[in-house]
């Protein structure tokens, strides 16, 4: 590639105008900063000691006569200071992402085993974002219903000695430390949290949401990207969330009805106190809360179809929810009942079965997902280069589902040992309040024990990997730049190039940290067994077994209590996160900017994960792109990073009318290194084969440095003969750094650059004026 300047390319005339739109990838930026426009720009140094001169228009022009325009889309993700909360949220999100991430192709009308493996993924994954919903809510209610409102007032003069500020609830003279009124007060814990995220989700569909543009684009089935509805996502989603939340209110009206319910059988069965009508009344609302909790169950598992089909559903899953809220009400009539002799006793009663229920159905829902994809993987195989061999969406759905537990058990966990009120210099534990979690939520903590133990292992194998692929790039790097392997530079360029392609061992990072499933499935397997609940706490006058088994014990009540540390740090953690980025602009951008990659996908999995900015951007920045065409601009849309996924996504969804009149330059592009490995179904050679035909040119620049990007590979489908591989050119990557030693006239050595500053290398104005030359060879 030459460093000389291109030829200049002729000013626009009256014929029509040329636009070169930029599109920026992950954090962004300030528009002013975007399209150069500071009056004044560095010419030579760095930002310790530079030189700087006052810009000209032709300093703002990448090539001569064509103007630039920026889509600045950053506070989509990262504007704000109040979503970054949203890292609570990264549960929800990675299960939306599983739902993405399949192996195969996505069809409109597809046959035989993969139409049944397709409806059994989709089931599943939004069965297990169901899960999530309502493990969240156990959760809340946990800390609310269990270990304040019932727990505490079975120890009322113990919980007046720890918190007393919960005096109400263990005044026995209080009518507010009944069981039933006291259950009331700690399920507005749970009630809060279902409300928040209900009007969260809610809101953010309301911004984010674009009209429709009245030309459809050119639909193909080797690119999903480019039909009509695919980021119209609002009667999906608006089903979904009816559904979500009529299982989270519903899970809170069944802790409340089963303790009374329990009480008033146990009185009917004595045959003393209450007649048979308030053990009916609490069947009947049990009965009817488990059918309307069904049947949101099932409400998720409809595909989706047209959209006169799709409204109904929505419509029959806002009765659903209308109908839980109904009984809601019921069941708190009925649970606030006053009953003579009605004592709170033990760990509330159905919280521990519905959470070891749950955690049960996620594990089932985890190997029918894995199924379903390796049906789909074997039955269709995309390309060759789909990552985990298929299975990278059950591997997401299942970390997940463990993120989420391990929140969920830090809360819990965190939320008792606060509530105790623990006084270790107290005599005999007299000031602790004895609150006892569920005991599923130990296996919880155990998990985040291991996770840190692997944790730190791949830290130390990814050091010696790094330190060997560094060994390995130094013969290239010397013999491309005649240096010395003894020179420190020679090994910073080695390194450089080592990191940029660190990224292929992501899957097997992946694969490690899902290890320990398989030992907390064992365990299980043992404690159910057994009936001997090792992850549990162990009292003192227990016994301490002998041999292998009393080593294996005193092993796991260690890792318990790491994990509960560990989750409580967790937890602060992620509280500090959001008070930095709520009080510090650059923490807010960079929380915000994890969201760029694993928001783009549209919510058809769980609702009340964070929303998708590409449901806003890529209709946004089609309207524009479109409305330039017609008027006779010719369009040269360059992506950056996640930009390019944006701006791909946009070509897909251009009228028939706008092809020709666009060119695609794509510079640090994740779209063949990672969309097209974690999500075949939707990106891959076939699918790049089909937007080359959209546009009029399309050049990729990537580095070997750069940890994202990598040449695009295509596939053109052959009738009478194989299929024809291709490349997007350049096939070969930028020199990085573009020279070894400080050009004539610098101090300075160039910047190793990997993933930055794309548009400042001369490859990029060249690529311009090539795309630009395509566009007027199409439409003189």
């Amino acid at each position: 590639m030459s460093d000389a300047a291109p030829p200049p390319v002729p000013h626009p005339t009256s014929d029509g105008d040329r636009v070169e739109l930029r599109v920026h990838g992950v954090a962004g930026g300030q528009a002013e900063e975007l399209l150069d426009v500071e009056p004044a720009m560095r010419v030579a140094g760095d930002g310790l000691a530079g030189f700087f001169r006052w810009r000209g228009r032709h300093d703002t022009e990448t090539v001569p006569g064509v103007r630039r325009e920026i889509f600045a889309w950053g506070n989509l993700t990262s504007g704000s200071s109040s979503r970054a909360l949203w890292l609570l949220l990264l549960p929800f999100m990675l299960l939306n992402l599983a739902y993405w991430t399949r192996p195969g192709r996505v069809d409109r009308n597809p046959g035989g085993a993969r139409q049944a493996a397709n409806h059994v993924y989709d089931g599943s994954v939004r069965l297990l974002a169901l899960s999530l919903t309502v493990l969240i809510t156990l959760a809340a209610a946990g800390i609310g219903m269990d270990l304040i409102a019932w727990q505490c007032t079975a120890q009322a003069q113990t919980c007046l000695r720890a918190r007393p500020w919960l005096g109400f609830l263990a005044d026995p003279s209080s009518p507010l430390s009944a069981p039933g009124t006291a259950l009331l007060l700690g399920a507005l814990l749970p009630m809060a949290v279902v409300v928040v995220l209900w009007v969260l989700s809610r809101r953010t569909e309301s911004e984010y949401e674009v009209v429709r543009g009245p030309i459809p684009p050119v639909t193909s089935d080797a690119a999903p990207l480019s039909r009509p509805e695919f980021w119209h996502n609002g009667e999906v989603l608006a089903r979904l969330r009816s559904a979500h939340i009529a299982m989270a209110l519903g899970t809170v009206a069944l802790l409340l009805v089963l303790p009374a319910l329990r009480y008033d059988l146990a009185v009917r069965a004595a045959a003393d106190g209450p007649g048979p009508a308030a053990w009916l009344v609490g069947t009947v609302l049990a009965v009817l809360l488990g059918t309307v909790m069904t049947a949101s169950t099932a409400s998720v598992t409809v595909p989706e179809a047209d959209t006169k089909w799709n409204a109904r559903v929505d419509r029959v899953c806002r009765m659903l929810r209308d109908a839980t809220i109904a009984l809601g009400v019921g069941v708190a009539v009925y649970t606030a009942w006053p009953r003579s002799g009605w004592a709170a006793s033990g760990p509330l009663p159905g919280d521990g079965a519905t959470l070891n229920a749950l955690f049960t159905a996620q594990g089932l829902l985890v190997l029918v997902l894995l199924a379903a994809s390796v049906v789909l993987y074997v039955s269709d195989r995309a390309h060759d280069r789909t990552a985990m061999w298929g299975i990278a969406g059950p591997a997401t759905a299942a970390l997940g589902a463990l993120l989420g537990g391990g929140f969920s058990a830090a809360l819990v966990y965190q939320g008792s040992l606060w509530l105790s009120g623990c006084d270790p210099l107290a005599p005999n534990g007299s000031a602790c309040l004895e609150v006892r979690p569920p005991a599923a939520y130990s296996w919880l903590q155990l998990a985040f024990a291991l996770e840190a133990v692997i944790a730190l292992a791949v830290v130390a194998v990814v050091a010696l990997e790094l330190r060997r692929a560094t060994r390995a790039h130094l013969p290239e790097v010397t013999e491309q730049y005649a240096r010395s392997v003894r020179d420190r530079r020679t090994w910073e360029i080695a390194r450089a190039r080592a990191i940029g392609r660190m990224t292929e061992i992501l899957p097997a990072v992946m694969a490690t940290f899902l290890a320990p499933v398989v030992p907390l499935v064992v365990l299980v397997l043992y404690s159910a067994f057994s009936g001997d609940v090792v992850a549990g706490p162990r009292s003192a006058d227990t016994a301490v077994s002998g041999g292998i088994e009393g080593v294996a014990r005193e092993t796991v009540a260690v890792l318990v209590s790491m994990g509960a540390v560990l989750g409580g740090a967790a937890l602060l953690g992620v509280a500090w996160i959001g008070r930095s980025a709520y009080r510090d602009r650059p923490t807010r951008q960079a929380v915000g900017a994890l969201w760029d990659v694993g928001t783009f996908w549209p919510r058809v999995a769980h609702p009340l994960a964070p929303p998708s900015y590409a449901e806003r951007a890529v209709p946004q920045l089609t309207a524009r792109v479109a409305r330039l065409a017609r008027d006779g601009t010719d369009v040269v849309l360059s992506g950056h990073s996640q930009g390019s996924v944006l701006a791909a996504a946009t070509v897909w969804q251009l009228p028939e009318d706008c092809v020709g009149r666009v060119a695609l330059i794509t510079h640090g592009s994740p779209l063949d290194r990672l969309y097209a490995r974690y999500f075949p179904a939707y990106f891959g050679p076939y699918a790049f084969a089909d937007l080359r035909r959209r546009v009029s040119g399309w050049r990729n620049l990537w580095r070997v440095t750069d940890a994202i990007a990598d040449p695009v590979r295509t596939v053109e489908r052959s009738a009478d003969g194989p299929d024809v591989p291709g490349v997007i050119a350049p096939a070969e990557p930028l020199p990085d750094p573009r020279s070894y030693d400080p050009p004539p006239g610098e101090a300075l050595r160039p910047e190793i650059l990997g993933h930055s500053r794309y548009t400042d290398d001369p490859a990029y104005a060249e690529s311009l004026w090539k795309v630009l030359n395509d566009v007027g060879d199409r439409h003189p």
